[in-house]
C-alpha cells in the first residue's frame, strides 16, 4: 500500500497535478479531523454525569437517605435490640452483626422514584415538613401509600407506607414504620423501625409476620 501511494504522488508531480493532490490531502486530512472531534465528543459526553434533568426527583427521594443511613449504619455498628416473629414463633435479641442494605431491603422498595411511577401518585403536602403520596385508583402498584414527614433539614424523622400485593394466588401486606432521631453525638440517624403484615397463598391459611428493630 505504501509503495502504490507513493507511486501516487510520484505520478501527480510528474503530471504537474500538485493543486489536486493536495486538494485530495486536504479532504483526507479534514475527514481525519472530523473522526477524531466525533470520537472526543462520544468520550466527553460518556464522562459527563447524568444531566439535571434525569436527577430531578418527582417524589421525596427516599431512597437517597436511606442508602446514606445504610452506608452510616454500616461503618458505625450500632447495638439493635431486634424482634422478630413468624406467626407464633418469636425471637429476640440484641446485635450489631446487622447487615443494614438487607434490613432496610423493603424501606427501599417503598421509593417511589422511578421513571414509570412519574404519574402514578398524587401528591399532597399537609405541611412544609410532611409529604403524602397515595396510588391513583387507575394505577395498580405494590406501594399503596407513603407518607415521610422530615426534620428542618428534609432528612426523614417518620417515615409509614403500606404495601399490598393481591392476586388469584397469592394475598400479602405490609406495614411500614421508620422513625429517625439525633444521637447524643449530634448524628441524625435511624432510630425504630418496623414491618408487620401477613401473608396468604390460596391453599394455605394467613401467616403473619413482624421484623421490629431499636437502634440503642
Amino acid at each position: 500500500m505504501k509503495k502504490k501511494f507513493k507511486q501516487r504522488i510520484y505520478e501527480n508531480l510528474a503530471n504537474k497535478s500538485i493543486p489536486n493532490f493536495l486538494d485530495g490531502a486536504k479532504v483526507v486530512f479534514c475527514m481525519k479531523q472530523i473522526l477524531t472531534t466525533a470520537l472526543l465528543l462520544v468520550a466527553f459526553c460518556a464522562c459527563q454525569p447524568a444531566s439535571e434533568a434525569n436527577q430531578a426527583k418527582t417524589y421525596y427521594d427516599l431512597k437517597g437517605f436511606l442508602e446514606q443511613q445504610i452506608q452510616q449504619l454500616n461503618a458505625q455498628k450500632p447495638q439493635v435490640v431486634k424482634e422478630t416473629a413468624v406467626g407464633n414463633t418469636r425471637d429476640r435479641q440484641t446485635t450489631n452483626a446487622i447487615d443494614w442494605a438487607k434490613e432496610l431491603e423493603l424501606f427501599l422498595q417503598a421509593d417511589l422514584n422511578k421513571s414509570a411511577f412519574k404519574l402514578s401518585y398524587t401528591t399532597t403536602r399537609p405541611d412544609s415538613n410532611t409529604y403524602e403520596y397515595r396510588l391513583k385508583p387507575t394505577e395498580k402498584l405494590l406501594v399503596k401509600c407513603l407518607k415521610i414527614k422530615v426534620n428542618d433539614t428534609k432528612q426523614v424523622a417518620l417515615l409509614e407506607a403500606t404495601v399490598k400485593q393481591q392476586n388469584k394466588l397469592y394475598d400479602s401486606e405490609k406495614r411500614l414504620l421508620l422513625t429517625c432521631a439525633k444521637t447524643a453525638s449530634g448524628i441524625w440517624q435511624l432510630k425504630t423501625y418496623e414491618v408487620l403484615g401477613f401473608q396468604k397463598l390460596v391453599m394455605s391459611d394467613k401467616k403473619t409476620f413482624l421484623m421490629r428493630g431499636l437502634v440503642l
